[in-house]
């Protein structure tokens, strides 16, 4: 069994990028997806990349990490793939706990892991049992750094939607919801392990949805995504709820979360 790491950074990125590498196995090749704002960033590529045979290095001017993640997944080649940020970091184990639990299942489509801060802080309240995942889980929020997958179940099947995520203007995070509809739509096979694989420093986006307007647009044009017509409902809902709380005031949030709405309907 083989396994394509795929790694996505732009520009200031690269320069952590070696520190994410582990030592070298003949199983394991890593595909990485820079990108670059100004051509003077390719200067900041480490020539230990240039010099390692398990690694493949692709470059292009732009931003966006869902566009990111998907051109590293049409490049991969590998029987599993995982994906990786320029601030992760794998677990001494992680490849063990991969390839174990991947040919242990043959059945799953994709499986989802831990993750922890580098302090070793679980980086969110995960499950303590393993279970089937057919939906974005209530109790937590599933990110691409927790999830392995088998290449033909994902490759020209379900990718990020570009609209989505870090780098876009307006939409600035959700691309792991959408990923999860359309993953369910599709079918696929999703189950948990109570296993951390990854270390990380990355905020979560998501917990910024009282005071963040691009986060609270994303919210609306989620909610639009699964629920079309129906969104307007469950953004009132959620504004009411929260103004109630006061965590957040009611027009403002349920404007951002309109204009999320608005933005759906125009590019559906």
């Amino acid at each position: 069994m083989t396994l394509d790491v795929l790694i996505c950074c732009i520009d200031k990125g690269m320069v952590r990028i070696a520190d994410a590498l582990a030592q070298a196995r003949n199983d394991v090749h890593y595909i990485m997806s820079y990108q670059y704002t100004d051509e003077r960033y390719l200067d900041l590529i480490p020539a230990e990349l240039k010099s390692r045979s398990d690694v493949t290095l692709y470059t292009y001017k732009g931003k966006g990490l869902s566009a990111n993640r998907n051109l590293a997944l049409e490049k991969a080649t590998a029987e599993l793939v995982m994906y990786l940020d320029d601030d992760t970091r794998l677990t001494d184990n992680a490849f063990e706990t991969i390839f174990h639990t991947m040919e242990k299942n043959p059945e799953i489509d994709v499986a989802f892991f831990c993750a922890s801060t580098y302090t070793g802080k679980p980086l969110k309240n995960y499950p303590q049992e393993e279970c089937v995942i057919t939906t974005m889980p209530k109790d937590y929020t599933i990110s691409a750094i927790e999830m392995v997958a088998r290449r033909t179940s994902i490759q020209g099947c379900v990718r990020f939607d570009e609209r989505f995520g870090l780098g876009t203007p307006f939409l600035t995070c959700g691309e792991e919801d959408i990923w999860m509809v359309d993953a369910t739509k599709a079918n696929l096979k999703m189950h948990y392990f109570p296993t951390k694989i990854v270390e990380t420093s990355t905020l979560l986006k998501k917990a910024m949805i009282y005071v963040d307007a691009g986060v609270q647009r994303s919210y609306g044009a989620i909610s639009y995504y699964k629920y079309g017509r129906k969104a307007w409902l469950k953004c009132f809902q959620f504004a009411t709820n929260a103004a109630k709380s006061k965590m957040a005031h009611f027009w403002p949030l349920m404007r951002h979360m309109s204009e999320g709405i608005r933005f759906m309907q125009k590019t559906s």
